[in-house]
């Protein structure tokens, strides 16, 4: 009687491991992998997720979450894939059961705008309350070479996005970038619902310098198809950019 005891408690323990290797949460959303050939990286609630096989080939896939996004109550499956194209090098695809259909999201690659030479970048996404979706865009540093690349370090990206439940698409909340160059730190945020922006311009021994502004262009009227080079290059690096380092 003992020695089945003993059995029970094993098997409970191995199954308890097994569960817990092939179950990650992030922020509510659960995602089941296969803990042999997969590895997992949490940070800040994003997550990325990578086989063996992906991470030698250097594909630009982080992974896959499922959250309520839309206005119904099925989960909605998200994931980002490699994609062949210099500027849009990944796409987070999203099957929106509430309009049964999948949307393709571009993530630009954005680095060629403030180094002029276009890099790789690391893709990470992650739900806030289900609702909100939003994707950092990491950049690495280049070597520092005067007018040519690399001014311009620890660049990151975050865009966020919301469903609207009136015209049914995927709209774009806001946008953030940080950076810095030398020992000036940046920040630019533009809220693309009340369309107000703020960049500020940090610099050790010196006041902070903060410019804000408002632009109608950018009140309640962007969406995940609008996030295009042309929009990026014409319209967002130019916010701020009198307080940005030359």
């Amino acid at each position: 009687m003992r020695n089945i005891g003993l059995l029970l408690f094993l098997v409970f323990i191995i199954q308890s491991c097994e569960n817990s290797a092939k179950k990650i949460t992030v922020n509510g959303a659960q995602e089941t992998v296969n803990a042999e050939n997969r590895q997992v990286q949490k940070d800040s609630g994003y997550a990325k997720i990578e086989t063996d096989e992906e991470r030698i080939e250097e594909a630009e896939i982080a992974g896959s979450l499922s959250s309520k996004f839309d206005d119904d109550t099925i989960p909605d499956h998200f994931k980002i894939v490699k994609n062949e194209d210099e500027i849009v090098q990944s796409v987070l695809s999203a099957h929106l059961s509430a309009i049964k259909r999948e949307i393709n999201i571009d993530i630009l690659n954005n680095s060629i705008l403030y180094n002029r030479k276009s890099v790789d970048y690391w893709t990470f996404f992650k739900f806030i309350n289900d609702k909100i979706l939003e994707i950092r865009v990491e950049y690495p540093d280049q070597q520092s070479i005067p007018n040519i690349s690399g001014e311009r370090k620890d660049l990151v990206e975050r865009i966020k996005y919301r469903f609207n439940v009136e015209n049914r698409r995927i709209q774009i909340i806001s946008y953030d970038l940080s950076y810095r160059k030398d020992t000036i730190f940046m920040t630019k945020s533009i809220n693309f619902i009340t369309g107000k922006y703020i960049v500020s311009r940090k610099e050790k021994g010196k006041k902070d310098v903060i410019t804000d502004g408002w632009s109608a262009e950018f009140e309640n009227t962007i969406y995940s198809e609008d996030w295009n080079l042309p929009f990026l290059r014409d319209k967002i690096f130019w916010v701020g950019n009198e307080t940005e380092p030359s």
